[in-house]
């Protein structure tokens, strides 16, 4: 259920904050595997020790968030390290977002193209970006809310569907377990900590939105924590299913594994080409998880900038993303090899600058901590 604080803030329930926290680990992630090439058949291993960096982002940022809860992370930054710091740390997270909107974009598009070639483009950007803007533009408390209704059936198909290809699948294909020894499978980690574990990061700005005073700061954490872990058995299921449906070197020449895992139902002449159900489940975590993004980015600028709402943000943000998603990433390829890169450079967002951030608010320790 959603509520309004006494400064018109929209509070989201806990349970749409963990099932905020599915969404953003879904998407893109739920038809590709990174770290495929790297780990090969272990590479639901890489998954689990990757999860690790989704817990050290969130622990990161909780830090200084609950410290300061009537504010937002990029308020936070302005107070304490003056508008020109401050609203440089705000910048990086900026282009972090707006990065990540493009990526999620573009593997609608690249997807669309794949699957269905003679079909322009620019359709796939349109009918994906409306939603989305709707979404905004009517607000957090709608979006919360669709999420709520229809999440718990996407999880519920979504794992159905991998136990209906059981019978399909050789476990024996897993085994032996990390038989090149342990480097391919933390080579494979790597780019599973940025897509999607890193990519947990919007969820830092939804602190406020919380009912933490109900509940309690720690609830925050800890229902994410539990988002993470859940999202991490989902992602994990999908990993072995298709490196059991599959032998190592058939499975790195697919480009979208757990896709053509699912295609391999058949049950009787009934149930069979159950694909159609998982691109439903693709392209409704995608969508959350695109609207989560945008309006966080939506959010930095009418923070940073103090001009009007996110809503009214919605438009001209849209659009910048789709005018610069072909540009910025012009063939499928550079997702691939971003992915490892992308997390690098933004190393310091995901720990060192929110630590440097509690620390800064810990040595001033204002008269508000105090009471």
């Amino acid at each position: 259920m959603n509520t309004l604080n006494n400064n018109g803030i929209v509070k989201i329930s806990f349970f749409q904050l963990f099932l905020l926290t599915l969404a953003q680990a879904g998407g893109a992630a739920i038809i590709y595997i990174p770290g495929l090439a790297e780990a090969g058949n272990d590479v639901w291993i890489s998954n689990i020790i990757a999860s690790i960096v989704g817990y050290i982002v969130i622990f990161s940022h909780y830090l200084p968030i609950s410290q300061r809860p009537e504010l937002s992370l990029t308020e936070i930054y302005d107070e304490y390290w003056g508008k020109l710091l401050g609203g440089m740390a705000s910048l990086f997270y900026l282009i972090y977002f707006f990065i990540l909107c493009c990526l999620i974009v573009a593997d609608v598009f690249y997807f669309g193209k794949i699957t269905m070639p003679e079909t322009p483009g620019y359709v796939f950007i349109i009918f994906f970006l409306i939603p989305p803007i709707y979404g905004v533009k009517l607000g957090l408390e709608t979006v919360s809310r669709l999420l709520e209704f229809i999440l718990p059936i996407i999880v519920v198909i979504y794992c159905s569907l991998f136990l209906m290809v059981f019978p399909k699948l050789d476990f024996t294909r897993l085994l032996p377990l990390i038989p090149d020894g342990i480097n391919p499978v933390i080579a494979g980690a790597i780019p599973n900590m940025n897509f999607p574990y890193a990519q947990l990061l919007p969820l830092v700005y939804f602190y406020k939105h919380s009912n933490i005073n109900a509940k309690g700061k720690t609830t925050f954490l800890k229902t994410i924590f539990w988002g993470i872990l859940l999202s991490t058995i989902l992602l994990t299921l999908r990993s072995i299913a298709s490196a059991s449906a599959y032998g190592n070197d058939t499975l790195k020449t697919l480009t979208y594994p757990p896709f053509s895992t699912i295609r391999l139902i058949e049950i009787g002449e009934v149930l069979e080409r159950l694909d159609a159900l998982f691109l439903a489940v693709f392209y409704v975590t995608t969508f959350f998880k695109f609207s989560i993004t945008y309006y966080v980015i939506c959010e930095i600028i009418s923070d940073y900038f103090k001009v009007g709402s996110p809503k009214d943000l919605a438009m001209p943000v849209a659009l910048l993303i789709a005018v610069s998603m072909p540009f910025l990433i012009p063939r499928f390829d550079v997702i691939l090899q971003t992915v490892v890169p992308y997390f690098y450079v933004s190393i310091p967002l995901f720990f060192p600058l929110p630590l440097l951030l509690y620390g800064t608010i810990r040595l001033k320790k204002p008269k508000s901590l105090s009471k």
